[in-house]
């Protein structure tokens, strides 16, 4: 709820009456009264138009204090981390801020924010999972045989926030969701393109399968990080049944069945799906083209020979962001000022004005 004194103040600070102001947003002269006097609450997107035209930011008309308490309070989004200490409360508070500057810009462009839909579930069944890998997969728009891409833009396509974010090296990413903001995905920003994807399907199942288990940023996660925790195996084998379908793995490995995966294989497998080596030998192992003692051969070498990074290394996606894509559009629209694009996206107001002229010659062309 904005704080009901603060519309009226910075409205008569620019001069402008009840009426003006209406007329620059779109809404009569007694609705700004009555949001004035606290009778109505403006939805966000309204919000955003009132900051705009009295030159303020949201935070200003929310009256927000910068405590804990209220960053937490602000929005209750529901988290899960498979290493819940490392989701402090400063970082949930940025990360909260974070999707909520992304939800305003949805709301600005009219795009709907998602949640896939929930499977609960606890335990791990391997042939349950490859079925919920089949319907994921329809639900995403991919066949069978098809690589998924860019993993990234394909979830945002679906209406998911991804937020690439610096992270521990030890920390993977996290998920977040409210049935107002939809499903938020954060990533460490830092890691090889392969896992980013990995990462992002991993936490896809999570939301699929346990989010009965997501909890405010006031109550204490439980840890799950696991190898031998059923919804951690559940989690890693659905990101890599997305990723290589069991119809994909007997398609490009049959000849292979009880013999030696060549790295130049691999590699090349690697490229075409954009998933790791490593995830390759395992969905091998999972769809019974090679045997457990195998796969623990295999990834001992791999191990060994690329303790950091595989290679080859895979490229990151060029394209925008759905972020990027949005803030952009609400630039040319004049939905938002140059300075809060630099601030949603975290980017100087230099990049943010050059990438904004450059867009715009485009379209005059």
């Amino acid at each position: 709820m904005p704080d009901v004194n603060s519309i009226r103040t910075y409205r008569e600070q620019v001069g402008l009456s009840q009426e003006e102001l209406g007329q620059r947003i779109g809404v009569t002269r007694q609705t700004i009264a009555a949001w004035e006097a606290g009778d109505r609450a403006p939805a966000l997107v309204q919000l955003a138009k009132i900051a705009k035209q009295l030159n303020v930011s949201i935070e200003l008309l929310l009256n927000l204090e910068a405590d804990e308490e209220t960053e937490q309070s602000k929005v209750s989004l529901l988290f899960r981390a498979d290493e819940p200490s490392a989701l402090t409360s400063t970082l949930r508070a940025a990360l909260t801020d974070k999707a909520m500057n992304y939800a305003i810009i949805e709301q600005l462009l009219n795009e709907l924010p998602s949640l896939p839909e929930q499977r609960p579930w606890t335990g791990y069944d391997e042939y349950i999972v490859e079925e919920v890998a089949k319907e994921v997969r329809v639900w995403l728009g991919v066949g069978e045989l098809a690589p998924l891409g860019d993993v990234l833009a394909l979830l945002e396509a679906k209406g998911l926030k991804i937020i690439l974010y610096p992270l521990p090296e030890s920390i993977s990413g996290f998920s977040a969701y409210t049935d107002t903001l939809g499903t938020v995905i954060v990533i460490n920003q830092h890691h090889p393109t392969e896992r980013k994807f990995f990462t992002a399907l991993h936490e896809l199942a999570h939301l699929i399968f346990h989010r009965k288990e997501y909890k405010t940023g006031l109550e204490p996660l439980t840890p799950s990080r696991n190898r031998k925790d059923p919804r951690e195996k559940a989690a890693d084998h659905l990101a890599g049944a997305l990723s290589l379908s069991e119809d994909i793995i007997r398609k490009e490995l049959h000849a292979y069945r009880n013999r030696w995966l060549p790295e130049p294989l691999l590699a090349d497998l690697k490229c075409r799906y954009g998933v790791s080596m490593r995830t390759i030998i395992r969905r091998a192992e999972q769809i019974g083209i090679i045997s457990q003692k195998q796969m623990g051969q295999q990834l001992g070498i791999l191990n060994k020979k690329y303790p950091k990074v595989e290679e080859p290394v895979l490229p990151a996606p060029l394209c925008l962001t759905r972020l990027e894509r949005l803030v952009y559009l609400a630039l040319i629209r004049e939905e938002i000022t140059a300075s809060r694009a630099a601030e949603v996206l975290g980017d100087t107001l230099a990049k943010v004005r050059d990438e904004l002229d450059r867009w715009m010659e485009e379209e005059t062309v």
